[in-house]
C-alpha cells in the first residue's frame, strides 16, 4: 500500500509529515498492510484540513499543564483504478494531554503528547483500513 504524503497547509507540514510517519509505522506494526514508497496495490491519501493546539490549564506559575489538541483530517484509501474502497472525510479529533514537566523541557514534552495524538489517529484510520480490505477482497472473490 502507497501512503502519499498528506496534503494541507503549508503551516502544518511538520505535522503533516508526523501523521504520515504515524501511518506507515502503524502499517508496519501488525496490521498486515506494508506500505511502500511507489504505486502499490492500494493507495492511501489524505488531507490535513486544520490543527490547533490550546493551552487549556495552567500551574500557579502560569507553566502549561494541560494542552488540547483539535485536528480535522480526510482520508481515502482507493485501488490502481481508482475505485475507493474506504474514505473518511472531515474527520475530527480532539483529546486533552497532561504535561507535566518543567517549561526547560516542555517541547519535548509536548512534541511527544503531540506523537500520541497522531499514533491515536493512525490506530483509528489503519484499523477501519484493514476492515474495509477485508470486506472489499471478500466482496471480489
Amino acid at each position: 500500500m502507497a501512503v502519499s504524503p498528506i496534503q494541507g497547509a503549508a503551516e502544518s507540514g511538520v505535522m503533516r509529515l508526523r501523521l504520515r510517519d504515524a501511518l506507515i509505522e502503524r502499517c508496519l506494526a501488525g496490521s498486515g498492510l506494508r506500505p511502500v514508497d511507489n504505486q502499490g496495490d492500494l493507495s492511501l491519501s489524505g488531507k490535513l484540513l486544520s490543527y490547533k493546539e490550546n493551552v487549556i490549564a495552567t500551574d500557579v506559575d502560569g507553566r502549561t499543564r494541560r494542552l488540547q489538541f483539535n485536528l480535522q483530517a480526510s482520508f481515502k484509501l482507493q485501488d490502481k483504478q481508482g475505485n475507493i474502497i474506504w474514505q473518511l472525510n472531515n474527520y475530527r479529533y480532539s483529546d486533552q494531554y497532561s504535561i507535566t514537566t518543567t517549561q526547560s523541557s516542555f517541547r519535548d514534552e509536548s512534541v511527544s503528547v503531540q506523537d500520541d495524538a497522531m499514533k491515536n489517529i493512525a490506530d483509528l484510520v489503519i484499523t477501519n483500513i484493514t476492515l474495509a480490505i477485508h470486506e472489499w477482497e471478500r466482496e471480489h472473490e
